[in-house]
């Protein structure tokens, strides 16, 4: 991001202020902090104010802004604020008179004084003079101020501009979505003024014209839009409630729900993960509640709950719509035997059978491994061995790796399930390394030679289809090294990641490539932020569940329309979702390779085909 590129910021910012309330004429008197209660302040502090007294302007500025510093990581912002009040800034040098607006801009915030907060920026240095670092600080101080004080155009047109300077795909659809939630707020009449506008750039002009075509409600004007402005940045990346045809759109068959109820156990083995799940949930209703009309939530403990009967009893007693919920596999599998459910149910686990009104959606471990295989038919593997635990969820994985790989027109050589103590051993076998020494021992008994032989594992057999935790995945590939078959590709599940990088822990896993959720792949996107600065384990394993959770909010209007288009999808967090005609949620992973032991995203260019 060069200063070059950012001076049209500094001239939507001056344009945008006619609009807003007049910043002050002049700049406030400068007095000496004698004014101010030194003796309230830690003995620091004091010294840089008494020290300020008798400098000149601009070092004097510099001391209390120290001072201020100091104040604010003590926890006293306000009082950060006050030593501030005083300073001129108007004939102080950029990055000096920066750091003081900033100070005094996020304590107006903090105190909802959206208003004060652009009075302050009205002084804010021109942005070419600022390094990159503060560029993105001054912006984001901008468009917080303009959200506060309901200028609500006015944030649009900065949020924008920073669109035109963000690379990463994640970050930019992250930023869409924020300039659409700008945009609504922002009514018909200033919406349609601002479009007359002559000088208004391509971009800006654009993102008007978008919010103008769908406020007409009709499709030919988004179609229209589509056609008009195909090579429109929004047009890449549509706002989720702008779905193209291959992505589904709240309304027409959207699930309208009033009130719905999160059926979750309160206590007992699922409660800790539940309890995830339920952040998840209300952080997503929280965003919805921000961008416009959200449904209600009722919490209904599942565990009191035995039977189908007590809980659809116990959504009418709470007078809601649909249910997300249960978790429990028992319980969703009694749901599925039902021919045809009251209203609609958006289930947390998968079962063999499906019911009418009855969506079923989790974190499958088949899911996972069915993509796996998928991948490795893709990327042109044919032949596999599949290497799973023997483990219940081991052996889900093996079946959905053959039928998935063999359906696509694979085959399987061979398959084996391993315990941590015979890991070596089934790995041999695997890979027929134990035949090729047996050969050879029977060679030397025949012939009474003593000669050499050069190992070797198979040779039939094109690609490894692996399901493992990460602790049995890091023996594995040195396992198979010994035994000659280091090289040979392996496909994995997401079990093998712990969800942070660590080089050298998971050194031994180079080479493997694995599918994972975007919530630990991508760039975090702010529901993903919010939920991490509020929980300590949100990018661990766990964290997943918290991913699930904001899912399943944000699934529950496009059930019906995701199941009635096949080849609909909607971006997630845990991947991008779609329904099967089973009414089963699907989720596309990411895909990433181990390499210095550190999970790599390929390149776009390198990116295969999808048979799905």
């Amino acid at each position: 991001m060069t200063n070059v590129k950012r001076l049209s910021l500094t001239v939507v910012v001056s344009s945008l202020f006619a609009g807003c309330a007049a910043p002050p004429t002049t700049s406030p008197t400068v007095s000496q902090s004698s004014a101010i209660e030194i003796a309230d302040y830690d003995s620091e502090v004091q010294a840089l104010l008494r020290r300020a007294d008798i400098e000149q302007p601009i070092a004097a500025a510099e001391l209390k802004l120290r001072a201020a510093e100091r104040l604010v990581t003590q926890g006293q912002p306000e009082q950060a604020a006050k030593v501030l009040a005083d300073v001129d800034t108007s004939n102080l040098p950029p990055k000096l008179r920066f750091d003081i607006i900033r100070i005094q801009t996020e304590q107006a915030l903090n105190n909802q004084q959206g208003e004060q907060a652009l009075s302050y920026l009205a002084y804010m240095p021109s942005l070419s003079t600022l390094p990159p670092e503060d560029l993105a600080i001054s912006e984001q101080l901008y468009i917080d101020a303009y959200q506060l004080s309901g200028q609500a155009l006015e944030q649009a047109h900065i949020l924008i501009d920073s669109t035109q300077y963000i690379q990463d795909e994640a970050q930019l659809r992250d930023l869409h979505e924020k300039v659409w939630i700008a945009l609504q707020q922002v009514d018909d009449a200033a919406l349609f003024a601002a479009i007359q506008q002559p000088n208004n750039d391509y971009v800006f002009q654009g993102w008007l014209e978008l919010a103008a075509a769908t406020r007409a409600n009709s499709g030919s004007d988004m179609d229209s839009w589509l056609a008009i402005w195909e090579a429109h940045p929004a047009a890449l990346f549509l706002p989720s409630p702008l779905l193209d045809s291959s992505t589904p759109r709240a309304g027409g068959d959207a699930i309208a729900a009033n009130r719905i109820g999160v059926l979750l156990p309160q206590s007992g083995r699922l409660a800790q993960a539940a309890n995830a799940i339920k952040q998840g949930i209300i952080t997503a209703h929280q965003a919805a509640q921000q961008n416009g009309f959200a449904p209600e939530l009722a919490f209904i403990d599942s565990s009191t709950l035995s039977t189908p009967q007590a809980i659809f009893d116990a959504a009418a007693q709470y007078n809601v719509d649909m249910l997300i919920g249960p978790l429990d596999k028992s319980k969703v599998a009694e749901l599925s035997q039902m021919d045809q459910l009251p209203l609609p149910v958006l289930a947390l686990n998968y079962a063999d059978n499906g019911a009418y009104n009855l969506y079923q959606y989790g974190l499958s471990a088949e899911d996972e491994a069915k993509q796996a295989a998928i991948k490795a038919i893709n990327d042109g593997k044919r032949i596999a061995l599949v290497l799973t635990p023997d483990t219940d969820w081991g052996q889900r994985s093996q079946q959905a790796f053959i039928q998935q790989f063999t359906e696509l027109g694979g085959q399987v050589a061979d398959a084996a399930s391993f315990t941590a103590a015979n890991l070596n051993q089934t790995i041999a076998t695997l890979l027929q390394a134990d035949q090729s020494q047996a050969r050879a021992k029977k060679l030397r008994k025949i012939t009474g030679l003593k000669f050499e032989f050069e190992e070797r594992s198979r040779q039939d057999a094109d690609v490894l289809l692996l399901a493992a935790r990460a602790q049995d995945a890091r023996l594995i590939k040195p396992v198979m090294a010994y035994y000659f078959a280091g090289k040979l590709p392996v496909y994995a599940t997401s079990q093998i990641y712990g969800g942070t990088p660590n080089s050298q822990r998971d050194v031994d896993l180079n080479g493997i490539t694995f599918g994972e959720m975007p919530w630990v792949m991508l760039p975090p996107s702010t529901i993903h932020q919010q939920i991490a600065a509020q929980h300590s384990n949100a990018n661990s394993r766990f964290g997943r569940l918290y991913a699930m959770g904001v899912d399943a909010f944000n699934l529950h209007p496009y059930l019906q329309q995701l199941s009635n288009e096949p080849n609909s999808e909607l971006p997630g967090e845990t991947g991008t979702l779609s329904v099967n005609p089973q009414n089963q949620v699907s989720r596309k992973l990411v895909w990433a390779t181990f390499n210095q032991g550190v999970p790599q995203l390929p390149s776009s260019s390198d990116a295969p085909t999808n048979l799905e």
